[in-house]
């Protein structure tokens, strides 16, 4: 139960350094995919909240899979794109993950939670959500 609290701070510190330089909001496409990124989208999900800002964007998602799942998979897809791996911050099955990969770094936030941080809604039941930020240098 603490995981969740533990991990909460952590999310919302991840949107807001990438918004500290000024963000416009896009409305979700209430689709799947990342269309416009070379970072792939976990699926089954549905992305919730895009945030670009000039130090990057920030897109949320929903997914039903479980966090181990979500988390498996980037470790996999993104060494397959050629990025690095830095040390993941867990805590239970509540992750972190960073990839850099030239002047490119990207972030993914992986959690099963029940709260609201805002207008984002995190709390759908037995959901997974997952968080991808990406910056370029």
């Amino acid at each position: 139960m603490k995981t969740k609290y533990v991990l909460l701070p952590v999310l919302a510190l991840i949107i807001l350094a990438t918004c500290i330089s000024g963000c416009t909001s896009t409305n979700p496409s209430g689709g799947q995919g990342n269309s416009t990124s070379a970072v792939p989208v976990y699926q089954p999900s549905v992305k919730t909240a895009s945030v670009n800002t000039s130090e990057g964007n920030v897109t949320t998602y929903q997914t039903t899979g479980s966090a181990t799942q979500v988390a498996d998979f980037y470790k996999t897809e993104m060494a397959n794109r050629g990025y690095q791996a830095s040390t993941p911050v867990q805590q239970g099955s509540d992750v972190v993950l960073t990839f850099v990969k030239g002047t490119s770094t990207v972030h993914v936030a992986i959690a099963t939670i029940n709260a609201q941080i805002g207008p984002l809604n995190l709390s759908q039941f037995g959901a997974t959500t997952f968080i991808i930020t990406e910056r370029s240098a």
